[in-house]
């Protein structure tokens, strides 16, 4: 493996390493904070950073527990649904907000609180849950698309007891690299075609620009999960995917454009990933 790429990938996770553990201090360091809230558009990258958040805290003696709001998804009969028909999992809406807001207010005070748990092969709550309950200077990570919400409190909470953290990934040359790494990510997991995830994508932008970019601005600090070396990473299954697209598709220029823009990077093979990088959710 050429000497520069191998330089490239130990930089850019050495960027994301030290910016997490830069927050962990801080988090660590204020005693008021009670509820560390993830939140980012899809495939940011919130589950590795939530968990390596969560590993870091603790290694610094803060008890830290994790919440997905994805346990707070509607069961199927009462599920919110788009204008095509097609179930709605992206808005707000498909969440119990009710739920949610109960489980912070009880978090926040110190109380037991339950934790639903969701099987999304059932599409529908569990029966069973686990409780939290946050001790002397303990910390829960709650991560979801939408936990910088505002309309998640009952009411104006103690700004004192949140820390924010918004994850974006952008590569500067104007290609949605997160596009890119769901697209190769549910084709390996799901077998999913280009065409099926740029159908699914206009849903997932609409969304995203209406109740999620614009709590940005309420974020304590933000981080770019954007790796230079993951073009290397991806092009292989995604040019190859990106071919696909036909002539007759509405997404036919986009995927050439993205070609363009892959195809210049040499491959890079999985097994120079670390281990525990943040790109591994996508592979």
């Amino acid at each position: 493996m050429n000497a520069e790429i191998l330089e490239s990938i130990r930089n850019d996770e050495l960027n994301y390493e030290t910016t997490l553990n830069r927050i962990a201090e801080h988090i660590v360091s204020t005693p008021s904070v009670k509820l560390v809230l993830i939140a980012g558009g899809s495939c940011a990258g919130k589950t590795t950073t939530t968990r390596k958040l969560s590993e870091l805290i603790a290694a610094s003696g803060r008890a830290a527990h994790t919440v997905s709001l994805d346990d707070y998804y509607r069961n199927l009969d009462e599920s919110v649904y788009l204008e095509d028909g097609t179930r709605d999992i992206e808005t707000i809406n498909s969440l119990r907000v009710d739920m949610i807001k109960e489980s912070f207010a009880s978090l926040i005070a110190g109380e037991e609180t339950p934790i639903p748990m969701y099987d999304f092969k059932a599409a529908a709550r569990t029966d069973g849950y686990r409780t939290i309950k946050l001790g002397e200077g303990d910390v829960v990570l709650i991560e979801g698309l939408h936990a910088l919400n505002l309309s998640l409190f009952e009411d104006a909470p103690d700004e004192s007891a949140l820390y924010r953290i918004y994850l974006y990934a952008d590569a500067g040359d104007g290609a949605d690299c997160r596009f890119v790494r769901r697209m190769v990510r549910d084709s390996r997991h799901r077998n999913a075609s280009a065409e099926h995830t740029y159908n699914l994508w206009s849903n997932v932008k609409k969304s995203e620009r209406e109740s999620i970019e614009p709590f940005r601005q309420y974020a304590d600090v933000t981080i770019n999960t954007f790796f230079r070396y993951e073009r290397g990473i991806l092009n292989d299954d995604g040019i190859a995917l990106l071919n696909t697209v036909k002539p007759e598709s509405s997404h036919y220029d986009n995927a050439r454009m993205l070609i363009d823009i892959l195809k210049p990077f040499p491959q890079i093979t999985d097994d120079y990933i670390p281990s525990n990088s943040l790109l591994r959710e996508f592979i």
